[in-house]
């Protein structure tokens, strides 16, 4: 049962600039640990000049003709190249948002993967893919591959071929899936993984490539993800092979929607190869990442640990962390009280972290709460 959403403190207010670790609210400068975009890259100089050149040279602000028609778009072109280099695939599929990932990822996979299961906090995108996809599909308990392995014993039929789908990271707890445990589950049956590396992918693993690099399954994985969680752009790719990246240009999911915005390609293509140039931003984000994990926990408060820029912990009651968010707003840090999937029926303090927080940012994080 979903919880009830928490009152938001930033109901009727108005926000302005790119959320980072500083963000304007009611004209009010606030440090930031609300949101995503974990790079901190909207407002980097040569990401914004090659967006105004593409608005300067006449690119639109939608494209409406889908490439399933034949029609070739460099612009396009461009960010399905940088996507499959960023996931080491050979070929990508871009579309227009996140939400269409589950469906255009499902589509992805061979077919002969018959039968789903799927994590009970998976992200309704999933959910949804799942139910439209046709297949049949059992759900397992939440990160419990002893509860994957039960399931697949209840419901495996002889010659049938499992997809385990899953989130890579959970938006909400920042959780990582625990992939090589599901590995070793399916091994038996030929299975394989379909991952959404949504808030994994640009800042989880060594280069980057998500969760799946995390616990070393990229050979058993198929991945997709939206630009918009670390990479601050609109839009969303799949990695796959050139065949499949020419057969999933005419599914309704992609056929039938527009293409997406040529801008926000063109953002997404210059922040994929601009971290590629710079693996020191990933880092500096991981650092940043731990010390608020560490000053946490000198406080008292228990927080999962994990490679992911999200440090969700609960403290106290509803009312308890609903009166912290409060507090610390009027001392100008923003933090959040989630009531998203997963959160639990309380639910949770969701802290984001982003590329550019201080350790001074996170000191007055820590100060206030004290």
């Amino acid at each position: 049962m979903n919880p009830v959403p928490s009152p938001s403190t930033l109901s009727g207010r108005t926000v302005a600039g790119a959320v980072s670790a500083r963000i304007n609210i009611d004209g009010r400068a606030y440090v930031n640990f609300f949101g995503s975009g974990y790079l901190a890259l909207s407002a980097e100089a040569t990401i914004q000049a090659a967006v105004l050149n593409a608005l300067k040279d006449g690119a639109p602000f939608a494209q409406p003709v889908p490439a399933a028609l034949g029609s070739l778009t460099p612009i396009f072109t461009a960010v399905e190249r940088a996507s499959a280099l960023a996931c080491a695939r050979e070929a990508s599929v871009y579309f227009a948002s996140g939400y269409l990932l589950g469906m255009v990822g499902l589509a992805s996979v061979d077919s002969s993967f018959d039968i789903l299961f799927l994590d009970e906090d998976a992200h309704p995108n999933l959910k949804d893919a799942a139910k439209l996809s046709g297949r049949q599909c059992h759900t397992f308990a939440h990160c419990d591959p002893a509860s994957l392995a039960k399931v697949l014993g209840q419901y495996m039929r002889a010659r049938q071929r499992p997809l385990v789908v899953t989130d890579g990271v959970f938006a909400t707890t920042g959780r990582v899936a625990p992939l090589s445990e599901y590995a070793k589950v399916i091994s038996p049956f030929d299975g394989r993984l379909f991952i959404d590396e949504s808030h994994s992918f640009g800042v989880v693993g060594t280069h980057g490539r998500g969760a799946a690099e995390w616990c070393g399954v990229e050979h058993l994985a198929d991945v997709g993800s939206t630009l918009s969680k670390a990479f601050c752009a609109q839009g969303a790719m799949v990695g796959c092979s050139s065949l499949v990246a020419a057969q999933l240009r005419g599914i309704p999911a992609i056929r039938g929607a527009c293409a997406g915005s040529p801008l926000s390609a063109v953002a997404a293509t210059a922040s994929l190869d601009f971290v590629a140039q710079h693996p020191e931003l990933r880092a500096n984000l991981a650092a940043m990442t731990n010390y608020l994990r560490a000053r946490l926990r000198a406080l008292g408060v228990s927080v999962n640990d994990s490679p992911a820029p999200i440090v969700a912990f609960r403290y106290g009651g509803r009312e308890d962390m609903q009166a912290l968010q409060r507090r610390l707003f009027e001392k100008g840090i923003h933090i959040y009280h989630s009531s998203y999937f997963g959160a639990g029926p309380e639910g949770i303090i969701r802290c984001a972290v982003f590329r550019d927080h201080s350790r001074e940012d996170i000191d007055a994080l820590i100060a206030a709460m004290s």
